[in-house]
């Protein structure tokens, strides 16, 4: 046992493992440059950023900038709508779209074939942008915070995943409960839904990110109400459209040594650390339920 344990270790790469290691590194480091360069441009002082010195490395050291961030009572507002949005969005997707698929995941439901049908055709054709405004309008939903986490909350792909899931657990089960008196209701929150950990939380992490990401509905429904606009709404205006025009921010510039660049990078670090944070605790499993739904049926 001990030899085979060092003929193992001493098991040398072949030409195209070493090939393969080689461009996983160079793609590992491409995705890793921008974020360092970002957290690099944070914390760098006003003169090296002017002038173009900082490339991979801080420059100096300055905190001023997350001073301005942290102060900023917009960007403070608009991180907390970000965060309940993500959760809200999470918790009613998870919830509205599993209560879909488990009776299209039961063979006894006579409708099933039906429902998958009318889910499929909404994968195909949607009615555009303007009917979904104006669905969003007599709903009274413009300028609500529910208009950003009650349209996307049941996707038909979605419910094709947790469905697909939902068939892989022993229908035994289902039916020792049945038979006990417990009704499809409870059979779902006390049996399925525990029994269904990975795929909540890797559903749950692409809810959380897509929610975060998601400016383009709070442009168009929340353009009236600063005070319900999400983070990355406020991240656009502050990067892609470069709108440092305020009088804040020339009274910013002008008593503190800061450069608006800092300030973007700054901003962007902040918005990425919830992100960053939850992740490693759902990474256990998203190993397994990434591959769920990869076999549709």
């Amino acid at each position: 046992m001990q030899t085979k344990r060092i003929q193992r270790k001493k098991k040398k790469l072949t030409a195209s493992e070493r090939v393969i290691y080689g461009i996983l590194l160079i793609l590992a480091l491409i995705v890793l440059f921008p974020v360092i360069y970002i957290i690099s441009l944070s914390f760098s002082d006003t003169g090296a950023v002017s002038r173009g010195e900082v490339v991979l490395l801080p420059v100096g050291f300055n905190l001023d900038a997350y001073k301005y961030v942290l102060q900023d009572a917009r960007f403070g507002r608009s991180y907390i709508n970000s965060i309940i949005y993500a959760a809200g969005s999470a918790l009613v997707s998870v919830i509205c779209t599993g209560m879909i698929a488990y009776p299209l995941s039961v063979e006894t439901f006579s409708l099933r074939k039906v429902f998958t049908v009318l889910l499929m055709i909404t994968m195909y054709f949607g009615g555009g942008m303007i009917p979904t405004y104006m669905v969003i309008r007599n709903l009274h939903l413009l300028n609500n915070p529910l208009v950003m986490i009650i349209p996307g909350a049941v996707s038909a792909y979605n419910v094709i995943i947790y469905r697909t899931f939902f068939q892989g657990i022993p229908g035994a089960l289902r039916e020792a409960a049945y038979i006990d008196g417990a009704s499809q209701f409870r059979i779902f929150w006390k049996i399925i839904l525990p029994l269904s950990k990975p795929l909540i939380a890797t559903m749950s992490l692409f809810a959380i990110v897509g929610s975060w990401n998601n400016y383009f509905d709070a442009l168009i429904y929340l353009n009236d109400n600063v005070n319900l606009q999400p983070l990355a709404l406020y991240l656009r205006q502050l990067v892609v459209t470069m709108d440092m025009s305020s009088q804040g921010m020339k009274d910013l510039v002008a008593h503190m040594s800061v450069n608006p660049r800092t300030i973007r990078a700054a901003t962007m670090l902040v918005a990425m650390l919830p992100i960053m944070c939850i992740y490693p605790f759902l990474q256990k499993y998203f190993a397994s339920g990434i591959m769920i739904g990869s076999v549709k049926g």
